[in-house]
């Protein structure tokens, strides 16, 4: 939650994320997890970090899904967590992303899988040419936001 809000340094939005219930562990909300890596690749390293972060986290919150995007992580996530697919993607990726092909996928992730309370990606940060570290970033949802600007009085837009 801290990276979240260091990134909105703004602060109306920083007490915004403080009072949403964004990140908590709240042991009845249905999360997703949406692991990202990709199709192909020789550095095996890159693909099983987001795999490992992945299990963890299913493994911390049984009850939850998983989405995933690459063959790499399918392939590794099928092996043990089969049951928690919701969706997976293949061929993502062989361009530079773009918002249009981020929107489709989540889209289509919505589509097959229905509403979450939480959604988390887990995805590989960049930290040099040689590493990379497995990290989870929360997903806002419009309910928290409403919820967390309706507990600070102010209106909703919606």
């Amino acid at each position: 939650m801290q990276r979240l809000i260091r990134n909105r340094e703004t602060p109306s939005s920083v007490e915004l994320f403080k009072n949403s219930e964004i990140g908590s562990d709240n042991g009845d909300a249905k999360t997703l997890y949406v692991a990202i890596s990709s199709d192909r690749g020789l550095c095996g390293g890159i693909h099983s970090s987001v795999t490992k972060a992945t299990i963890r986290a299913l493994n911390a919150n049984p009850g939850a899904t998983v989405a995933v995007l690459g063959d790499k992580p399918k392939a590794q996530l099928a092996r043990s967590r089969t049951e928690d697919f919701v969706i997976t993607f293949n061929q993502i990726g062989r361009d530079i992303p773009t918002f249009a092909e981020a929107a489709a996928i989540a889209d289509e992730i919505k589509t097959k899988g229905g509403e979450w309370d939480v959604v988390k990606i887990i995805y590989n940060k960049y930290i040099s040419a040689i590493s990379y570290e497995a990290t989870e970033l929360v997903v806002t949802n419009a309910k928290s936001l409403n919820e967390a600007g309706e507990s600070r009085g102010t209106t909703s837009h919606s």
